[in-house]
């Protein structure tokens, strides 16, 4: 199946870039939109949606899983605090702007298999300040057995450590429809919107002494394009 993307930017030449980049994969559909508006009137369901960080309210668009189950913020700047505010509105990921090729197709597909891409540091002061927020919490393991299903707990643990949704659905035998619906749940339950906080709450739970593992560090429709030999073609999306 294809993974099917949707990329929103104002910025031409920036689109064409990126376009060009995602195109070297076979796996990706990819779609443009220049504003918010002509993105959410499209019936086309997305896979991930990429995001220019220049955008206004760009967390708010990525954090709003009726439009995307999955975001992306491109060009991301260097600074901590903007990137945990946007992991913690419920983005997916953070590209900085230093990024390499292979780095963009490397965070694609891991949000779109359901894990959080940021660099190293970003994920440690993200940790770090949900931990703190996390005490507030009642989040210890007798409200994690209190809420959660056996099942849920199973999923919370390995959810929590880095498996995306694949590897939960391989390792468990049970369909990733079945993991998305669990995870949900999980959210639901914990109060928690996306994979960062998750991970604060099992690092909290853990270091109260309930859990012995290490954590580990998390390293109108437009048209398709599927012009490999002409990536300008993105152009024609363009309104």
């Amino acid at each position: 199946m294809p993974i099917r993307i949707a990329l929103l930017s104002d910025d031409r030449l920036f689109c064409d870039g990126i376009v060009r980049i995602l195109l070297t994969d076979d796996r990706f559909d990819v779609a443009v939109y220049d504003t918010i508006a002509g993105l959410k009137s499209s019936v086309a369901p997305l896979d991930v949606l990429l995001i220019d960080s220049r955008i206004d309210d760009a967390f708010e668009i990525g954090g709003n899983r009726r439009v995307a189950p999955a975001s992306l913020l491109l060009a991301a700047p260097g600074d901590l605090t903007w990137c945990r505010e946007a992991l913690c509105a419920g983005i997916s990921g953070v590209l900085p702007k230093n990024a390499g090729e292979g780095q963009l197709l490397r965070a694609v597909h891991a949000v779109a298999d359901g894990s959080v891409w940021a660099p190293r540091q970003v994920m440690a002061d993200c940790i770090r300040h949900l931990l703190t927020a996390a005490g507030t919490r009642d989040a210890g393991v007798a409200t994690l057995d209190r809420r959660l299903s056996s099942r849920e707990r199973e999923i919370f643990r390995q959810a929590a450590t880095g498996l995306g949704n694949k590897e939960l659905a391989s390792r468990l035998a049970i369909g990733e429809a079945t993991v998305k619906a669990h995870l949900t749940s999980i959210f639901q339950k914990l109060g928690v919107r996306g994979r960062a906080e998750l991970a604060a709450v099992y690092h909290g739970a853990r270091t109260r002494g309930t859990d012995t593992r290490q954590f580990p560090a998390p390293g109108p429709t437009p048209m398709v394009v599927r012009q490999r030999s002409n990536a300008a073609a993105v152009a024609g999306t363009k309104k």
